[in-house]
């Protein structure tokens, strides 16, 4: 594992809601993968590209609602960072690059658009 100055996130499956483990690609720079723990879960996060599916079916991939959430601070892709059970709706939203974040709860409709802090 080579060094990095980037810190270690916390990124949740969008769908399981548990947290992906960190691999490190050596190309290109480093590339910080996340992938579910869930066995046959194909939902992978990268900090460029955001949320994505890494499966060779493309039925599978044009079905699957992925969430693309940017940061308005930098147009980061977003990550998962927080749900709670209590409250279906409820999701923080963090940027890997800036931490902005964002919620979106059962007062939203489930839309973008309460900011949380920096």
């Amino acid at each position: 594992m080579g060094t990095s100055t980037t810190k270690d996130l916390h990124v949740l499956c969008y769908q399981h809601h548990t947290e992906m483990v960190l691999r490190l690609l050596s190309e290109p720079a480093e590339r910080r993968l996340y992938a579910c723990r869930e066995p046959d879960c194909v939902i992978r996060y990268d900090g460029p590209q955001g949320y994505f599916l890494d499966a060779g079916d493309a039925k599978t991939n044009d079905l699957e609602l992925i969430p693309r959430v940017s940061c308005i601070n930098d147009g980061q892709r977003m990550y998962l960072a927080e749900v709670t059970p209590e409250k279906r709706n409820f999701r923080l939203w963090k940027c890997p690059e800036c931490s902005q974040t964002w919620i979106n709860n059962e007062n939203t409709s489930g839309e973008l658009g309460k900011e949380a802090g920096a």
